[in-house]
């Protein structure tokens, strides 16, 4: 199908739609409202919820899986993939919070709607970060870990990180909540990288 200026419209609506209200709370009334269509335009485009849901997911998880196979392939050394691995998944995760709050919801919800283009790119990120810590190893550089848990720790850490952006900005103005307001993704990514990579370092 091409990708008309609706198709991009509805998808981009969906998404900031599904990124605020999940999954379930997103009513496809508001959405044909909000882009100023209908809803047969919307199922027209799109098919149906499931398959827009794909779609948004798809569109986002594509370009983050991308990027960090492209960068971490680019290293040979394992403490400096891992590395890499983290801040470009950090970083291309920041440019769009729409994907942490997406897969927050998805992740609280046991993954229920995740559709399986969506599962796809976090196995293949999942994937590149098993390769690098078996690197690690063979290498004597790295012990052995569970890449499930290391995976969940950046995962997890960094989308929460971005997500609850709007609530660290709220917290009032005094000594001890500056740093949580004024912290930004490259030195949370810089500090979660360090923590990851001593934590798997052999000693």
């Amino acid at each position: 199908m091409v990708k008309t200026n609706t198709f991009q419209k509805i998808l981009d609506g969906a998404t900031l739609l599904f990124a605020q209200h999940g999954y379930d709370g997103a009513i496809m009334d508001d959405l044909a409202e909000q882009c100023g269509v209908n809803k047969a335009s919307i199922y027209y485009h799109h098919k149906d919820k499931a398959t827009l849901y794909e779609n948004v997911l798809t569109a986002l998880f594509i370009p983050i899986a991308d990027a960090v196979v492209a960068a971490v392939e680019l290293e040979t050394d394992p403490v400096k993939k891992l590395d890499t691995h983290i801040k470009t998944f950090s970083k291309t995760s920041a440019e769009n919070p729409c994907f942490a709050s997406i897969l927050m919801r998805e992740m609280a919800s046991g993954g229920v709607n995740m559709p399986a283009r969506a599962r796809e790119q976090m196995q293949r990120i999942l994937f590149l970060l098993n390769q690098t810590l078996q690197l690690g190893q063979a290498q004597h550089i790295f012990q052995s870990a569970n890449p499930l848990i290391i995976h969940f720790m950046i995962v997890g850490t960094i989308n929460l990180f971005v997500s609850s952006t709007p609530f660290r900005q709220s917290l009032p103005i005094t000594g001890q909540c500056d740093q949580l307001q004024n912290s930004n993704i490259e030195s949370a990514a810089e500090q979660i990288s360090k923590t990851i990579i001593n934590s798997l370092l052999l000693k």
